[in-house]
């Protein structure tokens, strides 16, 4: 059985469904995370109806032509009227649907114009996704290799200011055969003490904090890195405990089955290490997405299990400056391991 009939059994395990449908998008290259998990492909303006024995891929006349040699499952042109031909193609039964994936005129056009009877199986999707299969698992290991790669070898004050450091960045992944998975974070002096600072046009002063990763074949990488031009020993001090304080995580994680113990568990790490209290999540799940299931918050019910490959990212802010150290692992049988 292929990769994507595995997904497709695992999908309908979850849900009391007979069908399930997965919008593309509109832009092209650019697929929703869930249709590309799915299906397998990057096709704009287009459906995949799955069902449990099968599926089929509804398309436009533009892209009729390339999903007939790419897709999994066979394509349908849905014709001039393609709400009549999705209510039509879903039946009259609750079609599963990813909300968190659509606009609000999407939702409502299939609601009252398909007249389909849409239910909400975000959660589901997102589990399922969770858990990587090896060959997802190669794929992420491939796109955090470029990212360290280019990350070892940045030398930030080649470049005068944060902006030209951040167009850098998206250069060396287009050289690696890449692209960047997220707008660069090219914090300079006082800047890093915010999480999203956006690069402009400050001079690179003596430290540079650069959140960074890259996104090959379909999947995401997410690193943090800080830069010392000069020795502070403030600085460098505060660096180090984060680097210390990923370690000791890393270790007490095992011990973790959900999102809210990993939370819990990475305040004990901060206080026990002398740094301040985080104002984001010590981390996230990574995949298609660069923030995705699980999620690290006292409330999440989330499970960490074989294949959760996480970012984990312990940092400390002050007044005058921010570090963050930023590594990504996964969960195998032999327990978190570095991707």
């Amino acid at each position: 059985m292929g990769e994507l009939d595995k997904r497709r059994r695992a999908l309908f395990s979850k849900l009391k469904l007979d069908s399930a449908l997965f919008y593309s998008g509109d832009e092209a290259g650019k697929p929703n995370p869930s249709f590309s998990y799915f299906a397998g492909c990057a096709i704009d303006t287009c459906y995949l109806l799955l069902k449990r024995r099968g599926g089929s891929l509804l398309t436009h006349k533009m892209n009729h032509g390339a999903a007939k040699e790419i897709s999994h499952y066979p394509a349908r042109l849905m014709g001039a009227d393609r709400t009549a031909y999705l209510k039509n193609a879903c039946g009259r039964g609750r079609v599963g649907y990813c909300f968190g994936e659509s606009s609000a005129l999407r939702l409502q056009a299939l609601r009252e114009k398909a007249k389909l009877k849409l239910a909400n199986i975000d959660g589901q999707v997102y589990e399922i996704r969770g858990r990587k299969s090896q060959s997802e698992l190669a794929s992420v290991a491939a796109s955090a290799r470029i990212a360290r790669k280019i990350l070892e070898k940045l030398h930030p004050w080649e470049c005068k200011t944060e902006s030209e450091l951040a167009a850098r960045l998206k250069i060396e992944a287009l050289k690696a055969g890449a692209e960047v998975s997220f707008e660069p974070i090219v914090a300079s002096g006082k800047n890093s003490r915010f999480p999203h600072h956006l690069a402009g046009k400050t001079r690179l002063g003596e430290m540079v904090l650069v959140d960074f990763g890259v996104k090959c074949q379909g999947y995401c990488s997410d690193f943090t890195r800080c830069y010392f031009r000069k020795r502070n020993s403030r600085q460098e001090a505060a660096y180090g405990k984060c680097k210390e304080a990923f370690g000791g995580f890393l270790q007490g994680l095992s011990e973790c089955r959900t999102g809210s113990c990993a939370a819990r568990l990475s305040e004990k790490i901060l206080k026990k290490r002398g740094l301040p209290p985080l104002v984001h999540s010590i981390g996230h799940g990574i995949g298609l997405e660069v923030h995705e299931y699980p999620h690290l918050g006292k409330s999440s019910k989330d499970r960490l299990e074989t294949g959760t490959v996480l970012a984990i990212e312990p940092a400390a802010y002050y007044k005058s400056f921010g570090v963050r150290f930023e590594e990504m692992v996964v969960y195998t049988k032999n327990g978190w391991k570095l991707i």
